[in-house]
C-alpha cells in the first residue's frame, strides 16, 4: 500500500490526498483548482497500474477536479487503456451532468 498526499499550503482547507491499494487509486479530500496540482505533476508514477480510481472519500470536487479526471480517463483511452470512476457520489454525479460529461464515466460505478 503507497500512500501520499499533495503537501500544499491551503490554509483552513483540506488537501487532496491519494492511496494506491493494488490496481485502486483512491482519492481523497478535496480536489479543486487550489489542491490538484500535485497530483497532476506526479500522475505517471500514482497512476501507473491504476485501472480504478475510487472517489467516495471525495469531500468536495469542483469543475477543475472534474476537468482533471476528464482528462485522465482521456489520456487512458487514447493509450487503449481502461480507467474506471467507483462510488461516484450524487453531487459528483450533479457535477458530471452539468458539465454533460456523464458518457465519459458510463462504465463507472454510482453510489448514490
Amino acid at each position: 500500500m503507497e500512500k501520499n498526499s499533495s503537501g500544499s499550503n491551503v490554509p483552513d482547507k483540506e488537501i487532496a490526498s491519494w492511496e494506491k491499494t493494488g490496481n485502486t487509486l483512491f482519492l481523497q479530500g478535496t480536489l479543486d483548482r487550489d489542491s490538484l496540482l500535485p497530483l497532476w505533476q506526479q500522475k505517471s508514477s500514482v497512476l501507473e497500474g491504476i485501472v480504478n480510481i475510487d472517489v467516495s472519500q471525495l469531500n468536495h470536487v469542483d469543475s477543475a477536479g472534474l476537468a482533471l479526471l476528464v482528462r485522465l480517463k482521456g489520456e487512458f483511452q487514447q493509450t487503449g487503456k481502461t480507467l474506471a470512476f467507483s462510488n461516484v457520489g450524487e453531487r459528483l454525479n450533479t457535477l458530471m451532468a452539468l458539465y454533460g460529461v456523464q458518457s465519459l464515466f458510463d462504465n463507472s460505478q454510482s453510489n448514490t
